[in-house]
């Protein structure tokens, strides 16, 4: 076959365009750090990166809402500890007037713990309408200034979850919902399946509103409680005199424990309140490790989130980043060869025919 001088043109130049196309793309690789520059360079390994990218998205949001719910769970578990030295506070006032009741005090001292146990009543109560943000700690998906809920406590500060009304005795009502009624139920009473037939309605809305609690989404099909229904913090369980085990409202006893200091009356047996103090802070107590468990689920949840992100990084780094150690190496091999072909080639074609002339 003859080999003419276009020819040697012609396909220099095509070796010569494949030489630059490859520095093109090893160039690019350096520049942009990453292997392919196009979904056809390697579909499978886009695949790859995509998922990852996909995952590190959904982590980076999950670990977002970690620390969202971190945030309300510690506001809770702050509330419930100041329930709890209200209930301690509380409790100490009862030793003393059971002790003033024996004679080792003044009977007239009972008048003023009435006054403090009135102000550490209040104080309870305040502290279940505690707030974080825009909305209530314990009051579920009630929140400030909603006017909706009825019957309502029209304050300057909006709606409150809890509210006490009524004098003779005043009672605690959650959204509008009498949780006092509940008081000195038997437990089986409370439990019952099915329930009485006058105990249906006022138990099934008390369980309606026991669900109400603030959840968030933690992780895929993961939903956990960042705070606590008030009504779980309430109501607790204590024996009464008869060794039966009854429904105790927190509120209640406390207004108990006020009227039988307020009374002035000796013969009144204050030392019967110590035994369900005791109990409504163990319950408290037990609230708190609740809290304190689900702050320590976060944790670790927190923790395997964060060494997924590296993982998924680092999958994405194995099907996008380029090896730059490889691609400097092979450009210059790259521009060897080109430079080479290229002064192989400046000699190829260079003699005309104006040169075989002369």
């Amino acid at each position: 076959m003859r080999v003419t001088n276009s020819m040697l043109i012609s396909n220099l130049m095509y070796n010569l365009n494949g030489s630059m196309s490859r520095m093109d793309k090893l160039n690019s690789q350096m520049t942009s750090g990453r292997k392919y520059g196009h979904i056809s360079d390697d579909p499978i390994a886009l695949i790859y990166s995509q998922a990852a990218r996909n995952k590190m998205a959904r982590l980076d949001n999950y670990l977002r809402t970690v620390g969202t719910a971190q945030d309300w769970l510690l506001q809770a578990e702050s509330g419930v500890m100041e329930l709890q030295t209200t209930l301690v506070n509380t409790y100490e006032a009862a030793v003393d007037a059971a002790n003033d009741a024996k004679g080792a005090g003044d009977q007239s001292d009972k008048v003023k713990i009435a006054a403090m146990v009135g102000q550490l009543r209040d104080h309870f109560v305040d502290s279940l309408n505690a707030t974080f943000g825009d909305k209530f700690v314990f009051g579920g998906y009630n929140t400030p200034g909603d006017p909706t809920i009825a019957p309502v406590d029209t304050t300057a500060a909006g709606v409150k979850a809890f509210t006490v009304m009524g004098d003779s005795p005043p009672k605690l009502f959650y959204n509008g919902f009498d949780l006092s009624q509940f008081d000195g139920w038997t437990y089986a009473r409370f439990t019952a399946e099915p329930p009485a037939a006058a105990d249906a309605a006022v138990l099934a809305e008390l369980r309606k509103l026991s669900g109400d609690v603030l959840t968030f989404d933690v992780g895929t099909g993961v939903e956990m409680p960042v705070t606590m229904n008030g009504i779980e913090l309430v109501l607790f369980m204590t024996p009464d005199d008869m060794g039966n085990t009854i429904i105790r409202n927190t509120f209640d006893v406390m207004q108990e424990f006020y009227e039988l200091c307020a009374s002035g009356d000796p013969a009144q047996d204050i030392s019967k309140m110590i035994k369900p103090l005791q109990d409504a802070q163990n319950h408290l107590l037990m609230k708190a490790a609740e809290i304190g468990g689900r702050v320590r689920r976060l944790e670790l949840l927190e923790a395997r989130y964060e060494q997924d992100a590296i993982n998924y990084e680092q999958m994405r780094s194995d099907a996008e980043d380029a090896d730059m150690a490889d691609v400097i190496m092979k450009l210059k091999m790259a521009e060897a060869v080109h430079q080479s072909a290229l002064s192989a080639g400046a000699r190829v074609i260079q003699p005309t025919l104006m040169d075989f002339l002369r």
